[in-house]
């Protein structure tokens, strides 16, 4: 479970990070990204929730919350108000917790293999994909430290 582990690590950061800055930063789009602060925190709520459950085919038909807007591929299409930032830092950790108590409970016990389409990993196992999130988390996680220095030259 140090894959977990990582990932709360590099989760608790982001919200210190989000914890830090005024609704304005988190909206703002550094001139040459697609994205903001905000819209990097609800991806990565939104992205281990649809690498673990949807894409190993666990639960294809799972509805993960706020999935169409942070999903791979999107970008912000409004200011997103402070009430969803505090969901989704709230999410952030929680839907962690989640998934351990069903990796406990045996719930990945049989995954279908994926390519990820941003490392292009493939990943055979729930193990794979919780080493992928952890990565994928820290990815982010730095893109949102390049942002910061962007916004506050």
């Amino acid at each position: 479970m140090q894959s977990l582990n990582y990932a709360r690590v590099v989760r608790k950061k982001m919200v210190a990070v989000v914890d830090s800055l005024s609704l304005e930063q988190l909206n703002q789009i550094p001139v040459g990204c697609n994205n903001n602060i905000a819209w990097h925190l609800g991806h990565l709520v939104v992205s281990s929730q649809l690498l673990c459950y949807v894409r190993t085919g666990v639960d294809a038909a799972r509805l993960v919350p706020f999935a169409e807007q942070y999903r791979n591929g999107t970008k912000p299409e409004a200011r997103i108000e402070q009430s969803e930032i505090d969901e989704l830092k709230s999410s952030l950790l929680k839907s962690i917790d989640a998934i351990e108590q069903d990796y406990q409970q045996g719930v990945f016990g049989k995954t279908e293999a994926y390519t990820t389409h941003t490392f292009g990993l493939m990943l055979h196992n729930i193990d794979d994909v919780l080493e992928c999130c952890a990565l994928h988390d820290t990815l982010h996680l730095g893109n949102v430290m390049m942002m910061i220095k962007m916004l506050t030259k």
